[in-house]
């Protein structure tokens, strides 16, 4: 189901391309790394409590991308089927079911993605006790891997968290119905 990106279907809207993003939990960040001292890292976290863990019910790809030259930033989703950043567009839950997002970040910056309403599990390899996030950093040319389970009915605000970002267009809204 994966998209493929190589013929750049972002159009002037990514100035890069991540052709094969990776996890990388571990990684601290830039100016984080090589301290004497122990940082914590997506890795570490543990949730207190189990999440109900199940295969999800579908798998949705979210791309960030962005032209810095250009001042574009989008966020475009890709169900298997369609490809859009449209924001009159909807991210269309169903109440009860459990949804994959797979977070890729095309650019060279970080981008704190918010969910409001719901919680992002993310995976960490905790499994039952993949922590639960409202807010996942996403590292350049990094994937995370995010589960949400649609419990709560109505629109919610999804977005990268640095504000010029999100004004630019790094922001949908998830339908939960």
């Amino acid at each position: 189901m994966m998209l493929n990106v190589k013929d750049n279907p972002f159009g002037v809207d990514a100035d890069m391309i991540i052709e094969n993003p990776r996890q990388m939990l571990e990684d601290p960040g830039v100016g984080l790394r090589n301290q004497k001292h122990k940082v914590l890292n997506y890795s570490d976290l543990v949730s207190l409590e189990k999440y109900p863990l199940r295969e999800p019910d579908r798998i949705i790809e979210v791309h960030l991308v962005g032209n810095m030259e250009m001042f574009i930033w989008k966020m475009y989703t890709y169900d298997g089927k369609n490809l859009t950043s449209k924001f009159e567009e909807p991210i269309d839950l169903k109440y009860g079911e459990l949804v994959r997002f797979a977070i890729i970040n095309h650019t060279m910056m970080n981008h704190p993605i918010h969910l409001h309403g719901m919680w992002l599990y993310l995976d960490n390899g905790g499994g039952k006790y993949n922590p639960r996030k409202h807010t996942i950093n996403v590292k350049p040319g990094e994937v995370v891997f995010a589960d949400v389970i649609a419990d709560a009915v109505g629109n919610w605000a999804f977005h990268c968290h640095v504000l010029y970002h999100m004004d630019s267009g790094m922001f949908r809204v998830v339908r939960v119905r």
